[in-house]
């Protein structure tokens, strides 16, 4: 199976769940200027180049950031021109910095681009960071897990399954499935199966790989039909997604949900949740138990890596734009999205904020990575404001000595899964789910 084929079959189904989210970061809407990165990760110092159809003079401020205030270290006016280089200053010790340009003076100007990133000293890349020590997984971290993987066991695994015969392909049959799942609730998922792996009666008489496709924040997970690919997928909506929410709604923005309670935090049940479809799946006599993989953007590339930590049999995790992942860095260099406006709680200094800090290292994305043993890619937008690059590269270098890795940055995609992704996806599953077919 080459990886164009798989590539075809994500392209048919429609974009990968939480793909595109709306974002202020990169060219303002009618700009004059188109704005574009080199974020330097494998060393040297980042800069940005601009370029427009006409000669402007433009404005930069280069600021230092903290947890909680700015500083700034450089501003320039640059002549009028149709284009423009901006470098950053070389930094003594590793240094948060924000990039705001417009075409006005005035400090209360809209900015027709703002970016941010970490400079390293001389002679440290980016891609080598690990980032603070902060949030780290706790000293229970697996005890925590196991209590909870319990709590799961406890809801027995007994499926719903109905056909969806309206929905079906010429290549693929629908299902839709309702699981228990912890704390009492149902989840629902979508399960596409090729026909040739099924008889008349749906026994299976072919085992296929499969894929574990989780959703962006509150998005629901839709049917993804892969089957021209010979490949199952299951779309799963854990608790507060698409249908699920028939089940169970939270009463508030699911990322807060309890967080000051790490026992009953949202993330600590959804991952469960998305664990719940994974056993599900390695249940199915038509599913290839050695060739099931995660994948997911945003918030569902934080949910792949979490089901793979949680589930050492998953064969290989496709982690685009990964959310919530490696907070401490996450909650200076976000722009915008969920991470930002959990800062005040984070920072309390009371047992709200101590039970949040604690709730975050649990679930961190950079904390799960530390539990992943198979294949794992991750991908990121250089310009992406709702989740920084950098904390892609945490994660990267969290996950155990020896795991297979790969860490792609497209410095033009902001907050989504652009095609350049999805055939890096369509390669990495070509390469761990389908080799054994050569």
């Amino acid at each position: 199976m080459s990886a164009k084929r798989i590539l075809m079959g994500m392209m048919m189904c429609g974009a990968i769940a939480g793909t595109v989210l709306n974002a202020t970061n990169g060219d303002a809407a009618g700009s004059n200027w188109k704005f574009t990165v080199d974020a330097a990760i494998e060393g040297g110092h980042p800069s940005v180049k601009a370029t427009a159809q006409h000669a402007e003079s433009l404005v930069y401020t280069i600021s230092k950031l903290t947890k909680a205030t700015s500083r700034i270290l450089e501003t320039r006016i640059l002549p009028a021109s149709d284009k423009a280089e901006i470098s950053f200053p070389e930094v003594p010790i590793d240094t948060y910095v924000d990039l705001t340009v417009t075409t006005a003076p005035q400090p209360a100007a809209p900015p027709l681009f703002q970016w941010r990133t970490l400079l390293r000293p001389t002679g440290k890349t980016l891609m080598s960071y690990t980032g603070r020590a902060e949030m780290l997984p706790p000293g229970d971290f697996d005890a925590y897990w196991a209590r909870a993987k319990k709590e799961l066991d406890a809801a027995p695994l007994t499926p719903v399954i109905s056909r969806v015969p309206d929905k079906d392909t010429s290549t693929g049959l629908l299902r839709r499935v309702e699981l228990p799942a912890a704390g009492g609730t149902r989840i629902v998922c979508w399960y596409f199966v090729p026909r040739a792996a099924l008889d008349a009666q749906g026994m299976a008489v072919k085992k296929c790989p499969a894929v574990i496709v989780m959703p962006g924040y509150g998005a629901e997970e839709p049917p993804l039909d892969r089957t021209t690919s010979g490949m199952i997928t299951l779309s799963v909506n854990p608790r507060n997604h698409g249908p699920s929410r028939d089940f169970w709604k939270a009463p508030q923005e699911h990322l807060t949900y309890k967080i000051e309670d790490p026992e009953n935090y949202y993330y600590r049940y959804a991952f469960l949740d998305g664990l719940r479809g994974a056993q599900f799946l390695f249940s199915r006599d038509e599913a290839d138990a050695s060739r099931v993989g995660t994948e997911g953007g945003s918030q569902g590339g934080l949910f792949a890596l979490a089901i793979a930590a949680l589930e050492p049999r998953i064969a290989c995790v496709c982690s685009n734009v990964t959310a919530f992942t490696d907070y401490p860095d996450a909650l200076v260099l976000d722009l915008i999205g969920g991470v930002p406006g959990m800062g005040k709680i984070v920072r309390e200094r009371s047992a709200k904020g101590a039970g949040a800090r604690k709730s975050l290292s649990y679930t961190d994305g950079a904390s799960m990575a530390t539990r992943v043993r198979c294949p794992v890619q991750i991908n990121m937008g250089g310009i992406d404001p709702v989740c920084h690059f950098v904390c892609g590269i945490v994660a990267y270098n969290r996950l155990p000595k020896g795991v297979v890795r790969q860490f792609n940055l497209d410095p033009a995609a902001r907050h989504e899964v652009p095609a350049t992704m999805r055939a890096a996806n369509a390669r990495w599953q070509e390469k761990w789910l389908f080799e054994k077919d050569k």
